[in-house]
């Protein structure tokens, strides 16, 4: 309490000092633009709105204080005002209208997150939605963020930056999508003062190339080129809850993002946070397991953020955190209540094919865990939408294999049960581009199925047939119908995952994440999801991306270098792939040797990717060796599993 006077105190005696340094900077003439300092150019650019700031506060006011005589209750007419008063000090940037009380509040949502960790400071009383159409307003407050001196003091920013936070929360999506885009656009690179940076620094390499004026030189142009934004998200980061508020502000941004793809200022702010989110985390996270004995929060949180298996009901939570299955989480010390990245993992006795049997199982316990335990499945692994493409699952996995090897020493198997979420829309696209995707022999098959379910009367085409057939629900309900779809749907799955890539690594996001971790893709489970959506996104299939401890190095540093992907030579469904591989003189295996369908395949030793056989059609030579088809590598393993 003592504390909060003093600072109260100092905050009201520096009021006639700061104001008078801001009064007499307003009177600076334009000439400061011509001043190499990014901050001074941003400062001079506050100074110059300050008339406008002036009156629109005094608007602002006016505005609330008429909306509050209509308003009965007390309680909501002091919050209004204390509000306006916050936005008024955040948009102008002058110490003179901010009231104590706004401070005290500062302080009192600090002692309440403490207090209560884990419940958001944001927006607890809404900002008045009056102004959120005035892109004036925005930028003035944005401003009075980025632009804090020395002279304000330690708890000025700190409330201007909270301010501008609780009206960001307060915002529906077109003002966040306004207000991001500002950001984006007006706080990024000042180009003119890069510019000038940068002559001065290829000045001084000419004249003084080992001088004091070189540093200096080199130093300005490195902060010119630092983004307005970045300045916000350090402020922001540091208030109590500020590093939640920015993960849910970039999740808000990667959803503005998929309708304004070609919007290249949200482009760059989106990695500018990705970037400032990942120097934050990485590194500074702790392993937990949650447990029916967590903190309810916690328990809570995963529940809402699960992206894979959605949580059923209370009962269906207990039994994930219970015995014979384990829920590891990576957690940050400012974020108590956040889990970041959580995996959920069976302890089995073999490698699972589905993962109905793993979600259903009423007791999933082990009697002698020691001798039945031995295999770990990691069958869920959720980021927070805030922290995609930061690579934590990539700490989690390993850390999670390490603690579970001190716990089970006696497991040699650490394999995923994952989706493939992107197989059906990948040959869905490729039926309306008119692409192949039968062979010769599947042809009879469809035709036959297309009978049944009378698409042949809609079309001859073979393609056209399978494509209706894909999209006629029912005929997945039919065991003897389903049986002649696997070995055609189990193929175009194993190429869709060793074939078609985004650039030279793999085109489905899950393989991606986990084969550039050093997972082996294993086996290709058919019917292993039969959920609506697993349904919907890979016709149920799903698939075993093994993490063998000897290989996990190889395959990391083979996929990363030339997009190689390790491959087991026991599954069929990846075997079948490669079934019409032909033999060729070693000299072409230096070429594209891939022929022009899926199944065509070069096959050669792993040192030299050259033919060490004269195997016969049908041959895919053994585990170490590399296969090529279509242009891309994969690397063939022979991995005994449980």
């Amino acid at each position: 309490m003592f504390t909060r006077q003093l600072l109260l105190s100092r905050l009201n005696n520096s009021n006639s000092k700061c104001s008078s340094s801001f009064l007499s900077l307003q009177k600076t003439p334009a000439s400061l633009h011509s001043i190499k300092s990014p901050l001074l150019l941003r400062q001079s650019q506050a100074a110059s709105i300050m008339a406008y700031n002036t009156n629109n506060s005094n608007n602002s006011n006016n505005n609330n204080d008429n909306n509050n005589n209509n308003d009965n209750n007390s309680k909501d007419r002091n919050a209004a005002a204390d509000t306006a008063t916050t936005k008024t000090a955040a948009g102008s940037g002058t110490l003179q209208s901010l009231r104590p009380n706004v401070v005290e509040r500062y302080w009192n949502d600090i002692a309440e997150h403490f207090r209560e960790p884990g419940f958001s400071t944001f927006d607890k009383e809404k900002t008045s939605r009056a102004t959120t159409k005035d892109p004036e307003f925005m930028r003035k407050l944005l401003l009075a963020v980025i632009t804090g001196r020395p002279g304000q003091g330690d708890i000025l920013p700190s409330v201007i930056a909270k301010s501008s936070c609780d009206f960001y929360a307060s915002l529906d999506q077109t003002g966040k999508t306004a207000f991001l885009k500002l950001l984006a656009r007006d706080f990024g690179v000042l180009q003119e003062g890069a510019a000038k940076a940068a002559q001065q620094y290829t000045d001084c390499v000419h004249t003084d190339p080992e001088g004091k004026a070189l540093l200096r030189a080199e130093q300005l142009l490195r902060h010119s080129l630092v983004p307005g934004h970045n300045k916000f998200f350090d402020r922001v980061s540091r208030l109590p809850g500020g590093l939640k508020f920015l993960i849910d502000m970039r999740q808000d941004l990667l959803t503005i993002l998929q309708d304004n793809k070609n919007d290249f200022y949200l482009s760059a702010l989106n990695e500018s946070l990705k970037e400032k989110l990942q120097a934050w985390f990485v590194g500074f996270l702790d392993l937990e397991r949650l447990t029916w004995q967590s903190p309810a929060v916690l328990l809570e949180k995963i529940t809402q953020y699960e992206a894979v298996h959605k949580f059923k009901d209370f009962h269906d939570l207990k039994r994930r955190v219970g015995p014979g299955r384990r829920v590891f989480a990576l957690m940050n010390k400012s974020l108590p209540t956040e889990p970041l990245v959580f995996v959920q993992v069976a302890l089995v006795e073999r490698l699972s094919n589905n993962v109905q049997d793993i979600l259903n199982d009423p007791s999933p316990g082990h009697t002698h865990p020691a001798r039945t335990v031995k295999c770990a499945i990691f069958y869920s692994i959720t980021t927070q939408v805030g922290l995609s493409g930061i690579e934590l699952g990539n700490f989690l996995i390993k850390r999670v294999v390490r603690s579970l090897k001190v716990e089970f020493p006696q497991i040699e198997t650490f394999s995923t049960l994952s989706p493939i979420p992107g197989f059906r829309k990948w040959l869905n696209q490729c039926q309306k581009l008119g692409q192949k995707m039968l062979l010769p022999q599947e042809t009879a098959v469809i035709s036959d199925l297309a009978q049944g379910i009378g698409a042949a009367a809609i079309s001859s085409d073979s393609e056209e047939q399978f494509s209706v057939i894909l999209q006629h629900a029912p005929i997945f309900s039919d065991y003897e119908a389903t049986e002649k779809l696997r070995p055609i749907l189990t193929r175009l799955c194993a190429r869709y995952i060793l074939i078609e890539k985004r650039r030279h690594l793999a085109l489905d996001p899950v393989a991606n994440f986990h084969l550039r971790n050093g997972a082996c893709a294993h086996r290709l489970n058919w019917m292993g999801d039969t959920s609506d959506k697993g349904m919907e996104e890979s016709f149920g299939l799903m698939i075993n991306y093994l993490y063998s401890l000897d290989h996990i190095e190889m395959n990391n540093q083979q996929y990363l270098q030339d997009g190689t992907i390790t491959v087991s030579s026991r599954d069929p469904g990846f075997i079948s792939a490669l079934a019409q591989a032909q033999p060729v003189p070693a000299s072409d295996t230096d070429t594209d040797a891939g022929t022009d369908t899926d199944t065509g395949a070069v096959v050669g030793a792993e040192s030299s990717k050259a033919v060490s056989s004269s195997s016969g059609a049908g041959t895919v030579g053994t585990a170490g060796q590399l296969a090529q088809l279509n242009g891309a590598w994969v690397r063939l393993l022979d991995i005994t599993t449980a």
